[in-house]
């Protein structure tokens, strides 16, 4: 006997929690809070989700993949140095609007007391610099990259250094500095 259809699109709460969780956190968004941005009630947000915590890890998944999928977009195109750029240099002016990154975020607020959401961080950082290698190797094969740059450790650099502009971003460095830390790393990967 299949269950009552949802009265919501699934999809787009999830979309909201991972709004939610990345703007309150996980530890000051209070359940009745989360469910409100998700548009669900309470009983909706468990039975569909689960509890809070199988909800971040949910939301934290779907972030990483979302990022991960801009990512490998952006390999699939022309001007992939410029793309990169124009990239991490948001990340220095904008910082998804100072909210910074839900992977590092979360990575600060449980990354040390919680062994699964530690799993799934590491995941999510992993899926991201798999598709920075990928970018990378596609500049090395049009000429862009230096082809001599061992891809792999190039692309966890870069995930380091766009987890390290987040949070100094959200300190209040300014974005000129940022863009002086960006334009050398650029110029390490660059043909």
């Amino acid at each position: 006997m299949a269950g009552r259809p949802l009265e919501f699109d699934r999809d787009e709460a999830l979309s909201r929690a991972v709004d939610a969780f990345w703007c309150y956190g996980y530890e000051g968004l209070p359940t009745a809070v989360l469910a409100e941005e998700m548009g669900v009630s309470k009983s909706s947000l468990y039975n569909s989700f689960g509890t809070k915590r199988e909800l971040l890890l949910e939301a934290v998944a779907a972030y990483a993949d979302a990022k991960a999928a801009a990512i490998r977009q952006i390999a699939a195109s022309p001007d992939l140095l410029g793309r990169m750029r124009a990239l991490l240099l948001d990340i220095a002016h904008n910082n998804d609007g100072g909210m910074g990154c839900l992977l590092v975020n979360t990575a600060a607020e449980l990354g040390l007391h919680d062994f699964g959401v530690r799993q799934l961080l590491q995941s999510g950082f992993q899926s991201v610099s798999d598709a920075f290698e990928l970018l990378l190797i596609a500049g090395q094969r049009c000429g862009e990259f230096k082809r001599d740059l061992d891809s792999a450790k190039a692309a966890l650099m870069i995930v380091t250094t766009i987890s390290g502009l987040r949070v100094l971003a959200k300190a209040g460095v300014p974005a000129h500095q940022l863009a002086t830390a960006i334009e050398h790393l650029l110029a390490f990967v660059a043909a």
